[in-house]
């Protein structure tokens, strides 16, 4: 039987899959972190073990692999690249191999046909196709990019709490919603909090969960937040669209922030619409995992 392997590396987890030429699933694990860009080297080393391990666990093992590929933030670089297809040849696995952006595994399984993806988690990229011709938009990292994010949301949060306490901005419920969620009762331990050596950009991502209840409470300042993030990815999803000369075709909605936020979802949905109105708004078909593996039937 012909298995083909996927893997969707992330800063916290893998997700392994294997497909049959059928394209249904025989096999599924969850891992340890493949982020070529943040996680300590002995634990992606620890990942590549156990996932091509539970690789070789299944019937037939390793030789029933007809080809594997795996998607990651990182792939771009050439040094880490090399590094990463090293050790998954060092852990057994020999077969038909390519390395992907993380991007390009979500549309592959996000998608049937011409369209994109737009993923909205820490941070934001949209990715589609038309036929041969693929686009992405976005996913330039929190410092000059990723407008719509967990992470821009979470910063603009912030900036609505202190422009609240200096009267540049309106009162806000966030405010305690923030106190609350970082165990704090002023604005001056939020700063010390922020600006601290072991606070990432995970963290601030993480206060986008306080957004839905205050926009829920028609709070001025959340609804602001919410708007201004529909819109951000309302250009990503229409740039990539424009870009391809796509008219009709499925745009997948995927990550956290489009999952969970209703507003934004619904916002980026009417104002894409209203652009191109035989655009049809979807969950993903499948996870990033399941298209990294239909991407190996190709090799």
């Amino acid at each position: 039987m012909r298995i083909t392997w996927g893997w969707d590396g992330g800063g916290t987890k893998t997700e392994v899959v294997a497909l049959d030429e059928q394209g249904r699933e025989k096999a599924k694990g969850v891992f340890g972190p493949l982020n070529l860009n943040g996680a300590a080297d002995g634990r992606v080393q620890a990942t590549i073990k156990d996932a091509v391990g539970f690789m070789a666990a299944q019937p037939g093992g390793l030789e029933a692999c007809a080809g594997l590929v795996i998607g990651a933030a990182g792939i771009s670089n050439g040094d880490a690249a090399r590094l990463l297809e090293a050790s998954v040849r060092q852990a057994g696995y020999q077969g038909p191999l390519r390395l992907a952006g993380d991007q390009e595994i979500a549309l592959a399984g996000a998608i049937e046909g011409p369209g994109a993806v737009l993923i909205a988690g820490t941070g934001s990229i949209c990715c589609g196709r038309n036929g041969d011709k693929v686009l992405r938009a976005g996913g330039f990292g929190y410092l000059i990019d990723d407008e719509g994010s967990g992470y821009a949301i979470g910063r603009d949060i912030l900036a609505a709490v202190v422009r609240a306490k200096d009267g540049r901005g309106p009162a806000t419920a966030l405010t305690e919603s923030v106190f609350a969620a970082l165990r704090v009762r002023d604005v001056g331990p939020v700063i010390s909090w922020l600006y601290a050596p072991d606070t990432g950009k995970k963290d601030v991502a993480a206060l986008a969960r306080l957004l839905p209840s205050a926009v829920a409470a028609q709070d001025e300042a959340a609804r602001q937040i919410a708007m201004k993030a529909a819109n951000a990815l309302t250009e990503l999803a229409l740039t990539v669209w424009t870009g391809l000369g796509l008219q009709e075709g499925e745009l997948a909605l995927a990550g956290s922030i489009l999952a969970h936020h209703d507003t934004i979802r619904r916002g980026v949905e009417q104002c894409c619409r209203a652009v191109y109105p035989q655009m049809r708004c979807i969950a993903p078909r499948g996870s990033a995992a399941y298209g990294a593996a239909k991407m190996a039937a190709g090799l």
